[in-house]
């Protein structure tokens, strides 16, 4: 369950090697710099964007200043439409000295769910273009770019719902209680709750349940809907075909209605 998540890290180390031979191959006496590459952080904002931080560390040992490096990230969703666009710019890595490079990747979980509910729910890539600048020894301008795929874990993956399960409360009375699973694939934790509504089978609201999520990266849910419905409605439902409709309202998505039939 954790591979969507390891692999996450793996293309960002891949992306990293990518833009080390990027400055490599800017100048004959670049033979002096030396990288290394920081493990990726992921981090989550009040304003549910997934900032992925990227960091890269230079020595340049060569008798020149690298000047004006820029480091841009495209990323779109299968149909080409651009879902971040994330820059950074140094204005010199001076000869002789170590230079940290941080680059922010911001991915925004509304816009990502707006574009194509699949990743919400269905493990996928996002297209990546990777474009670098830089002025070596004030002489020689490069300016390279590059096409990856980046891997991408959905929160809710394999979202299912179980056999309703069916018991009598009272003589006019019954609960209703429907089973719920996924994983979370994401590199974030999943925090907020389910609102579902519970509907038969001509489209009459017959109870509402609310339950809360916590669901940790990495890690499966396995839950229940809980109703209480009018006791000749419930039986009702379960032979004829009512559906639910899930509304999520978590700490980096709001989405619904998921509707899924019970019947």
């Amino acid at each position: 369950m954790n591979v969507p998540i390891r692999m996450l890290g793996i293309a960002t180390t891949i992306f990293w090697v990518i833009l080390a031979g990027f400055i490599a191959s800017a100048g004959y006496s670049l033979k002096d710099l030396n990288f290394s590459i920081g493990e990726p952080q992921f981090t989550t904002t009040s304003d549910r964007d997934m900032v992925l931080s990227l960091p890269l560390y230079v020595f340049n040992g060569g008798f020149y200043s690298l000047k004006g490096f820029n480091l841009t990230t495209v990323f779109s969703d299968a149909e080409g439409a651009e879902v971040s666009r994330s820059s950074t710019f140094v204005p010199t890595i001076p000869h002789g000295q170590n230079t940290t490079i941080l680059h922010n990747v911001t991915l925004n979980m509304d816009k990502l769910a707006e574009n194509d509910e699949q990743y919400l729910f269905n493990d996928t890539s996002l297209n990546a273009e990777v474009t670098a600048g830089l002025n070596f020894a004030e002489l020689l301008p490069v300016q390279l770019s590059t096409n990856f795929t980046f891997p991408w874990g959905a929160p809710l993956y394999d979202l299912t719902f179980g056999q309703p399960r069916f018991r009598s409360l009272s003589r006019s009375n019954a609960a209703v209680t429907v089973p719920i699973s996924f994983e979370n694939h994401a590199a974030f934790d999943l925090n907020g709750t389910i609102h579902a509504n519970l509907y038969d089978k001509d489209g009459t609201l017959l109870a509402e349940s609310q339950t809360p999520l916590d669901v940790s990266k990495g890690s499966s849910y396995a839950g229940n809907l809980d109703f209480a419905v009018p006791l000749n409605t419930a039986s009702q439902a379960s032979a004829t075909g009512g559906h639910i409709e899930l509304h999520f309202s978590t700490s980096m998505f709001e989405y619904g209605p998921v509707v899924m039939p019970i019947g």
